[in-house]
């Protein structure tokens, strides 16, 4: 029923001749434009390169406006100091969350009512024995009101 490797190569040269030699032509001048970026650096085909593979960011463009007059200044470093202090200030560090969501757990599981180890795990174990025990009843009921069929 289905062709032979050779009659689907003879029914797509036939068909689409046209979109292999496309293909072909499009490989080789990629190819030829790829060898000659390599062989100048800063030729025109590598600057051309470099535009397309930054997608249009030549530059690096400042997002914040620069007070030329105090720039590289020791009154600037200054205020920069000045800045970064302001914003550790405002904001706690990552450590400093952790302790203290470490704390309030401590803190909840210091507020739960002590059992013993024993009397603790019975107690889960009778609890999963229940669960389970109640999942297996609602399975068999959903399969009598179901009348026996499983989908």
């Amino acid at each position: 029923n289905s062709p032979t490797d050779d009659e689907f190569e003879e029914t797509l040269r036939k068909n689409y001749s046209h979109n292999i030699q496309q293909s072909r032509e499009k490989q080789e001048q990629m190819s030829a434009f790829l060898r000659n970026a390599m062989v100048d650096p800063n030729g025109q085909q590598q600057q051309r390169m470099n535009e397309v593979l930054l997608g249009g960011r030549g530059q690096q463009k400042r997002l914040y406006a620069v007070d030329e007059t105090i720039y590289g200044t020791e009154e600037g470093a200054k205020l920069q100091q000045a800045a970064q202090d302001a914003a550790s200030m405002q904001k706690p560090s990552k450590a400093k969350k952790r302790r203290r969501r470490k704390q309030k757990v401590e803190k909840v599981a210091d507020a739960e009512p002590q059992e013993t180890d024993g009397q603790y795990t019975e107690v889960l174990v009778k609890q999963s024995l229940v669960a389970v025990a109640l999942v297996g009843a609602v399975a068999a009921g959903s399969m009598f009101m179901g009348g026996g069929k499983r989908s």
